[in-house]
């Protein structure tokens, strides 16, 4: 090569950048696309991915092109299926590549990287069992999935009530994947049930398994992805949405659990991807089957199903037989006329509760709401203690005697008098998960009470203690959130209630009706799984609402659903965008919306709706507004899409540094 010629490498930091970076590679030195190298860029040193290798002239080297610092031999490189798989999530949810890659690849995996340790085989735990031999019911819809994949139908969706056994189908499609050698995402919505599901599998795959979730430590995390890199035989891997980015080669076979769950979307920060749609380009990037799961498929997998776009396989019956589980409707509007309520609870449901310990059965109380009391207000001046960060009220932690904002974790003590008017002490509003299991401890004195939400479950610990001791029947009374509806399998669990089933619908959502739905038939599933018979309470203040005469006549009417969707322009019948001004002052943050609205008004024919402030509009110090975008799904989309992402970058420079907008593609 001339002396007038240097090699130069476009990279890939993990950095919201919008521009590549260029840097010239050491005299004799020499890279591949994907290989890991450090770069200096203003005074700080990243971890960067070399992303196009060009040779540049005398003219580009009167740049003052900074060299490459460091060659990362040692990692391997990023393949070109997983770039490639890297760009089109970027295209798609309208972020940049550098975004993404900080995702796959967040900041602990960094620090690791520099870690120099020797690593010492994990000792397996696992006690192994026999596979479970498939009920003839079970037999017959694995061999219908397997003929979709056989006929070129790489996508099938399972629709199998609860308690009907789909993770024995997964387990023994996944036991053929493995023995045609190619391996296994086997994908789930919570961590919670990661840690349960864990045990099954290892029971069956040993050293097989391996496991991703974001409560691992960083070494542990980082130890699998080199296990992933280094992988020479097929391996099942459980996770949770994350393990969607991590560098899977030779899959064969990929399983959404729990489908229709709202865990699986990201919400922030960017890439604000579906964990379900992209479970299904990766297993096409990878040529291999998907199966998506669920008791109460979503609106989109169902319609994607009558389309012919998916397989579709439905399992009716329960594993260990059918059982009778009576849905039992409590209208506290009534119960309250005549003084029918104690507390949180109905009578009758005290009375249902009482019944079912003298059998010697288990309960599960569902509230959608942690805390001790979700608002508090003086009953004098009516004064609420809010967040100063944001525009919500704080909720009373009992345990900690401190109120807490859970949108941005601020917490301030406690103090019962009134400090605004100083005159009267504040009154609780509002039941959580908290005050819930202090009734039922003083109700059910003879009865042990523990909690599941997000409190305890934040310490492992706590989370196995309560699991475990459900399970094995030391715990008769759960009181928990939406966390266990998902996936649980308790044997001698008899009755299930919920409380305040108003909240679930009480949602500025246009599938608040459907995840309603969902959750209710999935918390009808968790009673009476072994044969016996139970109960499903729904305490209620709207007995004759829509969403709750389905669940007594055990319907899952998605047809009527999805008529609803098409009357008023709403997913799968088109697509959605929404777009969020955010400023740390409310002036800037309506001008730039008045900015942005338009730059929307430009494009010819697109529906709109704002800006419009969001139920909370001021979160962690930030004001926001929101545009709603409705697309039409033609190719045309993707123009607009980049249209729109070129206004809000237009925008962000136009008011640059202060507003921030956010794009988020298929926001739900």
């Amino acid at each position: 090569m001339k002396a007038d010629h240097r090699v130069c490498v476009d990279v890939i930091l993990p950095l919201k950048l919008s521009v590549e970076i260029s840097y010239l590679l050491p005299e004799g030195k020499e890279v591949e696309i994907g290989s890991w190298i450090v770069v200096k860029l203003r005074g700080k040193q990243y971890l960067a991915i070399v992303n196009r290798i060009w040779n540049c002239d005398e003219s580009q080297l009167e740049k003052k092109l900074l060299e490459v610092e460091e060659i990362k031999t040692e990692i391997p490189k990023i393949s070109q299926k997983q770039l490639s798989f890297w760009k089109t999530i970027a295209d798609y949810y309208l972020c940049t590549i550098g975004e993404v890659f900080k995702s796959a690849c967040p900041s602990y995996f960094f620090k690791q990287v520099e870690k120099k340790r020797s690593f010492r085989k994990a000792t397996n735990s696992y006690v192994l069992q026999p596979v479970k031999t498939l009920s003839p019911e079970q037999e017959e819809a694995k061999k219908s999935i397997e003929a979709y994949f056989s006929a070129n139908q790489h996508t099938v969706l399972l629709d199998a009530v609860t308690a009907s056994g789909k993770t024995e189908i997964y387990i023994s499609l996944a036991g053929k994947a493995l023995e045609k050698g190619k391996s296994v995402l086997y994908l789930v919505p919570e961590i919670a049930i990661s840690r349960q599901l864990e045990q099954r599998l290892g029971a069956v795959f040993s050293d097989q398994l391996f496991v991703w979730h974001s409560k691992q430590t960083p070494a542990a995390r980082k130890a699998t992805y080199d296990k992933i890199v280094a992988a020479n035989k097929p391996y099942i891997m459980l996770g949770t949405r994350s393990a969607l980015l991590l560098p899977h080669s030779n899959l064969g076979l990929v399983v959404v659990d729990e489908e229709h769950d709202g865990s699986y979307k990201q919400s922030d920060p960017a890439p604000r991807y579906h964990g379900r749609d992209l479970a299904l380009l990766l297993a096409k990037m990878h040529n291999a089957d998907t199966v998506l799961g669920s008791a109460t498929p979503s609106l989109e997998s169902l319609y994607n199903a009558q389309a012919g776009k998916y397989g579709y396989v439905k399992l009716t019956k329960r594993y260990f037989g059918e059982s009778s589980v009576k849905t039992i409707l409590i209208d506290m509007n009534k119960a309250y006329a005549v003084h029918d309520v104690k507390g949180s609870f109905s009578r009758r449901l005290l009375q249902l509760m009482s019944k079912t310990l003298e059998a010697k059965k288990q309960i599960m109380i569902f509230r959608s709401r942690r805390s001790y009391a979700s608002w508090i207000q003086c009953p004098q001046c009516g004064y609420v203690p809010k967040c100063p960060k944001c525009d919500v009220s704080l909720s009373y932690h009992k345990l900690n005697n401190s109120l807490n904002c859970h949108y941005c974790g601020y917490s301030e003590k406690y103090e019962p008098l009134c400090p605004s008017c100083r005159n009267s002490e504040l009154s609780l509003r509002g039941a959580g998960t908290e005050k819930l299991e202090e009734e039922l401890k003083e109700l059910f004195p003879q009865a042990n009470v523990s909690r599941f939400d997000a409190d305890i479950t934040s310490s492992k610990t706590e989370e196995k203690r309560v699991l475990e001791g459900f399970n094995s029947g030391e715990i008769n009374i759960i009181v928990g959130t939406q966390m266990l509806t998902k996936g649980f399998d308790f044997a001698n669990l008899s009755l299930v209630a919920v409380i305040n089933a108003d909240s679930l619908t009480a949602q500025q959502d246009f599938r608040s009706d459907e995840k309603a739905v969902q959750l209710l038939h999935q918390l009808k599933g968790r009673a009476a799984r072994r044969q016996d018979s139970g109960n499903f309470v729904i305490q209620t203040w709207q007995s004759n609402y829509p969403v709750f005469t389905s669940v007594i006549e055990d319907k899952y009417d998605f047809e009527a659903l999805l008529t609803q969707r098409q009357q008023f322009a709403f997913p799968p019948y088109l697509r959605l965008m929404s777009i969020t001004i955010k400023d740390r002052y409310e002036g800037r943050t309506w001008r730039a919306s008045k900015e942005f609205k338009d730059r929307l008004s430009s494009i010819k024919g697109l529906e709109y709706m704002g800006p419009v402030a969001p139920v909370a509009n001021k979160l962690q110090g930030f004001y926001s507004l929101m545009f709603w975008v409705k697309l039409p799904k033609k190719t045309s989309s993707a123009m607009i899409k980049s249209e729109i992402a070129k206004m809000a970058e237009d925008v962000r420079m136009f008011l640059k540094p202060a507003v921030e907008v956010i794009i988020d593609v298929d926001p739900f």
